[in-house]
């Protein structure tokens, strides 16, 4: 086997291409509205979430207009996933979501719908009105969790413990099958390497369809900001989280999908850690470790 085909974990591509027969693009959205976690956890800055290809665009038909023309020019696809990405996007009146959402779903070039929010914000109602909205299309319900110890979300401003996520996965599963992901973070405040592969040990047991992975970041305008400025928090060097990433997958059944493997905050609103590299040239350090160490995804099962 050359080396471009070796395995070292699954990624969001070779399943898309299994799935849909081909990559899809991917245009950002937003609802407008706020998320119900105030104070917001330390390392949040909500307007750091708003892609600027639909900034000043109201409406998600205002949007659609603005940004599918320019994520046409940008990938090689004539398909499409209509993410709702910033604030938590299952939150609000429920009638003002499904008139948004069938908003996004109108366009014939999008194929799934995908909505980034939070486990205290699932509920039986929502996910009814999702699975008649959805009109068999696939819907990707991604929940932020970042971390399993209940000390770190506390620690994080999360405003839910573990046991709420546990119990919005529960209800994702039984009542829908509706494609469910998880966001989780490396790097947060306090955790040993060790809490960061329980986390990973613990996310392998219920087993979701997918995972973001993110190094933690310091943006402007956050909690961590001025944490970080006060010399209370020392980001990850990067090579740091190579070697955490690295193990940290190593504790996954291959069947997990990886959609993300890093952090990508605007430019002008990081603060650190800048380390000044771009996708490709990450996922070679990555290869280059797990070669190094005999580590790939479901070699520590």
């Amino acid at each position: 086997m050359s080396e471009h085909e070796k395995y070292y974990y699954s990624e969001i591509l070779p399943f898309m291409k299994e799935r849909y027969g081909k990559k899809l693009g991917k245009i950002g959205l937003t609802l407008h509205i706020p998320c119900p976690n105030e104070p917001p956890c330390i390392f949040c800055n909500r307007d750091s979430f708003i892609p600027q290809t639909i900034k000043g665009a109201v409406t998600v038909k205002e949007q659609m207009e603005q940004g599918l023309p320019y994520v046409k020019r940008k990938y090689p696809t004539d398909q499409f996933v209509a993410y709702f990405q910033d604030n938590t996007s299952t939150y609000g009146d429920i009638n003002y979501l499904k008139k948004s959402f069938r908003e996004a779903l109108s366009y014939p070039e999008i194929r799934v719908l995908a909505l980034s929010t939070r486990p205290d914000s699932i509920y039986p109602a929502l996910l009814e009105m999702l699975n008649r909205t959805a009109g068999g299309r696939d819907v990707w319900l991604e929940l932020g969790l970042q971390s399993v110890h209940d000390s770190t979300l506390k620690t994080i401003g999360r405003g839910h413990d573990y046991a709420c996520f546990l119990n919005a996965f529960k209800m994702i599963r039984e009542n829908t099958d509706f494609l469910a992901g998880v966001h989780l973070i490396i790097g947060l405040p306090c955790e040993t390497d060790e809490m960061v592969f329980e986390t990973f040990r613990e996310i392998n047991r219920i087993k979701p369809d997918y995972i973001k992975i993110h190094h933690l970041q310091v943006i402007k305008g956050t909690g961590l900001e001025k944490i970080f400025k006060n010399g209370g928090y020392e980001p990850l060097t990067l090579k740091k989280y190579i070697e955490l990433f690295s193990k940290a997958v190593s504790y996954l059944d291959r069947s997990i999908v990886i959609h993300r493997n890093l952090s990508r905050a605007h430019a002008d609103q990081l603060i650190a850690p800048k380390w000044g590299i771009i996708a490709e040239e990450f996922k070679e350090k990555v290869h280059e470790y797990m070669d190094k160490n005999g580590l790939y995804q479901g070699s520590s099962l």
